[in-house]
């Protein structure tokens, strides 16, 4: 069982009239194994049971957890198979879906109540080949948790066009209306890691408002707000949010098998809040590296072989039953650190990956370090190869024969060796599960989708106190233009930054207190225009002052909001 902290609750006492205790909910993805206790040991028992595991037993649970190089911590992996993925083996042949939800027996501070207002925060990636379909596919909903409880109160929905969007559906109920209310492109959400925050109020008469940001960059994709929303259905008692993937199986030859990644959950009720780090992007400039040497190597009357120079485009990694000579296979990588800056904030092994075939699934491979990097791919044999690390740096469980990357958090051991001086890294990759098929992945000499080394170098910390600024606005330097506006500005202002040269840029609000309002960016951004939308629905009339560091040099303007 896993030991690190599961759920974060923190009350928040009303000094007003209200008896009521407001509360903040927190899941977040902690490491690979009880994916489903954790869920549920934050929303309540069942929560997870909405998966396709029961016709698809051969791949496992279909809600995993990796490590993300990007925001430099676990997160979740919803898996969904054209087939034989199902809808929860209830007999439906025309849909299937992968989701958490919360329910009747979650606690109170989880569901939504009538009249409370609810914050939901989370993020979302969709893989950048994601397909959807012209029929429904949702990745998120509202939806009653009784009474008239059939359609979704809220879904936000990929669709298939010209061009593909990323809906916001609303519908009122049995009898109702409903349709899109607001939508964005598609292509802006692919492959990249996204922040929603959606704020309800539950009411026949509420409010609905969502925004989502590039994680990255803090740049607004989507935003949308009405004050006036049937938010509640008939006989129901309460409202739930629901996350993953629910999708029409009607146009199957339009689908493909999806991985859709979510992290950071936050329920808040009332006045609390969830707290957002948009804009920090997981780390500073990130180094992606190929190997200078990758081989594997095999056991028995192989073991003199050097499979560099006569397999070289594939590597492997196999465990065989005791007695079986001759197929063992462990496979070597070697990366140039010199590129690599002094101080990181992840390092991440990335191999492209299956299983060679359907009699095994779900198969643990171990990456070990290798303090001797002298080896070469033509020279290196099962006989002299070197000597690994005893316990694995890392864990990742190849699931089935569909290539895809795999990724092993060594971020520890990177740094350790870039702290020691050292200029090369090298990793051996072993399953530590006995199969039958092999477990095969591309080589630098394959031609596509090579091992990596995806290295962030660590951020600039943010401090909590402003650096000193003048009221008197500094407008322009040799580096960096910028442009804001409207100002004055109403609920939000835009912020263009034109960056003659690549660096490390912030971008923060203060009021005239120097109390920091809102960080935009934090983020080491390539030349060109950028642009970023600082949302002030929530912060006073007044006049506030933005902040921008680019590279040692700093632009200060003045705005007010009315």
């Amino acid at each position: 069982m896993k030991t690190s902290l599961r759920c974060v609750i923190t009350m928040l006492f009303l000094f007003s009239m209200s008896p009521l205790l407001q509360a903040q909910v927190t899941l977040s993805a902690n490491g690979p194994g009880d994916t489903y206790e954790l869920i549920e040991s934050v929303l309540g028992s069942g929560t997870a049971g909405e998966v396709p595991d029961c016709g698809h037993t051969s791949f496992g649970r279909h809600i995993t957890e990796e490590f993300d190089s990007q925001l430099n911590r676990y997160v979740f992996v919803f898996h969904i198979h054209v087939t034989p993925d199902n809808d929860r083996c209830n007999g439906s042949t025309d849909r299937q879906r992968n989701e958490i939800k919360t329910q009747g027996n979650s606690p109170a501070n989880v569901k939504g109540s009538l009249n409370e207002t609810v914050t939901y925060r989370w993020k979302f990636k969709l893989d950048a080949g994601f397909k959807p379909t012209a029929n429904f596919c949702h990745i998120h909903q509202i939806k009653a948790g009784d009474g008239d409880d059939g359609a979704p109160i809220i879904t936000i929905t990929p669709r298939a066009g010209n061009p593909q969007k990323l809906q916001i559906i609303h519908s009122t109920g049995s009898g109702g209306t409903g349709g899109e209310v607001h939508s964005a492109d598609l292509s802006a959400f692919k492959g990249v890691w996204v922040e929603v925050f959606e704020k309800i109020k539950y009411s026949t008469s509420g409010s609905y408002e969502v925004v989502i940001k590039r994680v990255s960059d803090g740049a607004t994709l989507l935003s949308y707000s009405n004050s006036n929303i049937n938010m509640w259905r008939d006989g129901t008692t309460f409202c739930r949010p629901k996350w993953g993937i629910y999708r029409s199986l009607n146009s199957i030859s339009d689908l493909r098998d999806e991985q859709v990644r979510f992290a950071d959950f936050c329920i808040a009720e009332g006045n609390a809040t969830c707290p957002s780090d948009v804009g920090n992007g997981g780390g500073g400039e990130t180094t992606t590296l190929t190997p200078t040497a990758d081989a594997y190597v095999r056991s028995g009357t192989y073991a003199g072989t050097t499979h560099g120079s006569t397999d070289a485009g594939i590597l492997i990694a196999k465990l065989n039953s005791s007695g079986s000579a001759d197929n063992d296979r462990q496979t070597y990588v070697t990366f140039d650190l010199s590129s690599a800056g002094a101080d990181i904030s992840s390092a991440v092994l990335k191999l492209y990956g299956k299983i060679d075939d359907t009699r095994s699934s779900n198969v643990p491979v171990g990456a070990y370090s290798v303090s001797n990097t002298s080896w070469s791919e033509s020279s290196i044999t099962w006989n002299n190869k070197p000597a690994t690390s005893s316990a694995a740096l890392s864990t990742a469980t190849v699931t089935d024969a569909t290539a895809r990357y795999y990724t092993w958090n060594v971020k520890d051991y990177v740094q350790s060796e870039i702290s020691a001086g050292h200029t090369k890294v090298s990793f051996a990759l072993k399953s530590t599960q006995i199969t039958d098929p092999r477990i095969t992945f591309n080589s630098k000499e394959t031609g596509t989708n090579p091992p990596q080394l995806v290295i962030n170098g660590a951020s600039a910390d943010i401090s909590e106190a402003p650096l000193a600024y003048s009221h008197i606005e500094k407008t322009a330097t040799t580096d960096l233009a910028v442009n804001v506006f409207p100002n004055p500005l109403g609920n939000n202002t835009t912020i263009d930054l034109n960056l003659k040269q690549a660096g490390r840029t912030q971008v923060e609000v203060f009021d005239l207190q120097q109390r920091r309002v809102a960080v935009l960016v934090n983020a080491y951004l390539q030349a060109g225009v950028h642009r970023t939308v600082f949302d002030a629905k929530s912060v006073p009339v007044g006049t506030y002052i933005i902040r921008i560091l680019h590279n040692g040099q700093v632009v200060t303007k003045k705005i007010s909001k009315q």
